[in-house]
């Protein structure tokens, strides 16, 4: 029985992974109510995915919160030009509904949109997770991923797979009326987003300078593992 409260225990590992999943969808959820705030918290969720839930590295909320302040304003910027974007496209969608909806040209045009959108997503699949890792100018992280969401395509379809079976499972939590799903569905998706994720962005990541020890032992940074 001594063996099985132990932290190093294989169980008591998954349920401490559990609990972490659930803590960072809570505290994504309510940083994400005032709407305006959801780029940053966004760019938070996957950085403490990706250092805490994979790399075991501190604290859910001491990393989220710190992510979250360190990159509001980029995060902000890049959150609006989002939401303009696809606000843009959704009216233009309505309005060929409803001028065209019966016509050949009508129906090209809700297919570019469409396009336009679905190759938005690819690009918006990457830019927080670019940001949370990387000093760069808004400009330069929407370039990068661009070029990342054709240059990695299999990872950007395993990326846009996650983001579907996330909207799904958010979806059946309200219609189903099951909340708990919205207890880990950003925490779960945001954790199997840094499988593909941290594969592409090692790529780009430059070498950190070696630090030792006093006893001599390297200092490896936690996105190294």
């Amino acid at each position: 029985m001594e063996r099985f409260f132990r932290s190093d225990n294989a169980v008591m590992r998954a349920l401490s992974k559990i609990f972490d999943i659930a803590w960072l969808s809570i505290v994504y959820i309510l940083f994400c109510i005032p709407i305006v705030t959801a780029g940053a918290a966004t760019t938070a969720l996957y950085y403490v995915a990706a250092k805490v839930l994979r790399h075991d590295r501190s604290y859910v909320w001491t990393e989220f919160w710190r992510s979250f302040r360190q990159n509001f304003a980029p995060a902000t910027v890049i959150w609006l030009i989002c939401l303009a974007l696809y606000g843009i496209l959704y009216v233009n969608l309505n309005l060929v509904g409803i001028s065209d909806a019966e016509s050949e040209y009508g129906g090209y045009l809700a297919g570019a949109y469409l396009a336009i959108g679905l190759v938005a997503t690819c690009i918006i699949s990457y830019v927080f997770c670019i940001l949370s890792r990387f000093q760069m100018k808004v400009r330069q992280i929407f370039r990068l991923s661009l070029y990342m969401a054709f240059r990695h395509f299999l990872h950007t379809l395993m990326l846009l797979a996650i983001l579907f079976v996330a909207g799904f499972g958010i979806y059946a939590g309200f219609v189903v009326q099951m909340p708990i799903l919205l207890l880990f569905v950003p925490g779960a998706a945001a954790f199997a987003f840094t499988f593909p994720m941290e594969h592409v962005l090692r790529k780009y990541t430059p070498k950190s300078e070696e630090n030792y020890t006093s006893d001599g032992e390297r200092i490896v940074p936690w996105y190294e593992e």
